[in-house]
């Protein structure tokens, strides 16, 4: 059996950049998610740091020792990282979950401007669990587990239901403290996503209640919108956003 090993986070620091962008993935996903936006990003002379989430990267049994208040923390963690380099300027990108605590940290610390995409404004148990039933097949099959031991991974998810409504309040109350979001803010979500991240686009944009604020679909783009078909132009609105804020 392969083993795995917890991804390391990314940081990518630009000797001249007086500005510093905290990148948060996806739920179930790792630092990939934003690692080629984080080094185009670099390139365009932002210092980019991108923590990686406890358990991802890790079995399934290994993410499901850890809940959202884990995963806050270490966004949290990532944005004193920056702090202590000596970053004055702060902002935040975030993908899915990442776009969920990307929010959260513009609605309680001092960010200078916010980019989310595919970020949910509601999210169900069913919807949490079959990401995680995902995540233990490939987890499983990249390491050369069998099926039966696969699918006695997959039978845990049942108890990890306490974490996942956990998961479901912290979006909750994220979407109800919008009001407190005070910096400019971009919001993008994949036309070819479900359905559900162009009305949670919609209803996070009418309820931020400033007038710097922007929101697209892109009409190749699926719910990983940093790869694939769109993602160039998804890179090149959020370089400029970024540069613009």
């Amino acid at each position: 059996m392969i083993n795995v090993k917890a991804p390391n986070p990314i940081f990518l620091e630009h000797e001249n950049a007086d500005k510093a962008i905290l990148l948060l993935h996806s739920f179930t996903g790792t630092v990939r998610d934003v690692k080629l936006l984080a080094k185009n990003l670099n390139k365009a002379g932002f210092t980019c740091y991108v923590p990686a989430y406890k358990g991802h990267g890790l079995m399934l049994e290994e993410l499901m020792s850890f809940d959202v208040d884990d995963w806050l923390e270490d966004a949290r963690a990532g944005y004193q990282f920056l702090k202590n380099k000596g970053y004055e300027a702060i902002s935040v990108c975030g993908l899915s979950l990442g776009g969920i605590l990307s929010l959260k940290l513009a609605e309680s610390e001092d960010v200078s401007s916010v980019a989310i995409m595919s970020t949910p404004y509601r999210k169900s148990d069913a919807g949490l669990s079959g990401r995680l039933e995902n995540y233990g097949q490939r987890m499983g099959s990249l390491v050369g587990l069998d099926n039966t031991e696969i699918d006695k991974q997959i039978g845990k998810i049942e108890s990890y239901s306490p974490e996942l409504n956990k998961f479901q309040l912290l979006v909750e109350n994220v979407m109800s403290n919008l009001k407190n979001i005070t910096a400019p803010i971009a919001i993008k979500y994949g036309e070819q996503d479900d359905e559900a991240y162009a009305t949670s686009a919609h209803y996070i944009y009418n309820h931020i209640q400033h007038d710097d604020k922007e929101m697209k679909g892109y009409g190749p783009s699926k719910h990983l919108m940093t790869y694939g078909e769109g993602h160039i132009e998804v890179e090149q609105d959020i370089i400029a956003f970024f540069e613009d804020y």
